[in-house]
């Protein structure tokens, strides 16, 4: 069942991204026409653009420096319970939402993007199905460590 929810999540998500016109109160999760999605990066590895970064819009490097920040401010309180965690759960979901929602990139930075992003998705849908401190700590330093690799290969 978490496998079906996390394809079913992923696919919303991808299919909303591509959407040339995003409404502001629409959610990845709320689309119902996530069997049209056309993307198949889900098998490709994420690599450089012929040794170069790839290139992000000013919308898409916002949102993650936000998802960055929102992972930074976690691991800098001291409140590292399982309420904190479901909060930086929900806090990064919503980035995310945000994210796709503003999305108005195309071609193949914005396929590399989603080589990058549909981890992030399944790592932060893991956060939210973690019952105990280790299971979300772990979730956490997943997402950190993938959050963290959009620098290595994307720029403005």
């Amino acid at each position: 069942m978490k496998k079906v929810l996390t394809l079913l999540l992923l696919t919303t998500t991808l299919w909303g991204c591509n959407e040339p016109q995003h409404k502001e109160t629409e959610k990845a999760a709320d689309h119902s026409e996530a069997s049209d999605l056309q993307h198949d990066t889900s098998t490709e590895r994420l690599a450089l653009n012929n040794s170069a970064k790839w290139k992000v819009d000013l919308s898409t490097d916002n949102n993650v420096k936000y998802l960055q920040e929102i992972l930074k401010k976690f691991n800098n309180a001291n409140d590292q319970t399982l309420p904190a965690y479901k909060k930086a759960h929900e806090d990064l979901q919503e980035g995310i939402d945000k994210m796709i929602t503003e999305c108005k990139m195309n071609g193949p930075d914005h396929e590399a993007l989603h080589k990058w992003l549909e981890p992030l998705i399944t790592m932060v849908a893991q956060l939210k199905q973690a019952s105990t401190i280790p299971e979300a700590s772990s979730a956490l330093k997943a997402i950190d460590a993938q959050a963290n690799l959009y620098n290595q290969y994307f720029k403005l």
